[in-house]
């Protein structure tokens, strides 16, 4: 009985935990932050991202990057709209720093 509680445990929080590849519905344009700019700074940052039902960004979790950079993307992700399904997904995302070559 305990295997078969189990299981389906399993299979309720399954769709929950997997990366759905929503589209993103409203992006936010991350701030290539100053200090990176006077240093020259560029690189790429990797983030997951919890999505809500709602398509609302409930978490981003660092992957790798430049602790400068991160925080700009962070900040720039929280943002973000995805389009809403009936669970939670967890979505990578890459950002290039610089993000644009405008001065």
């Amino acid at each position: 009985m305990q295997a078969g509680l189990l299981l389906l445990c399993s299979l309720l929080v399954l769709p929950t935990a997997g990366a759905v590849d929503r589209k993103i519905l409203v992006r936010v344009k991350p701030q290539y932050p100053p200090i990176a700019k006077r240093l020259k700074l560029t690189g790429t940052v990797m983030l997951t991202v919890v999505v809500e039902p709602s398509g609302v960004v409930k978490e981003v979790n660092t992957i790798m990057g430049e602790k400068i950079l991160v925080e700009a993307a962070r900040q720039a992700v929280k943002q973000w709209k995805f389009v809403s399904t009936s669970v939670q997904s967890f979505e990578d995302v890459e950002l290039e720093f610089p993000v644009d070559a405008a001065p």
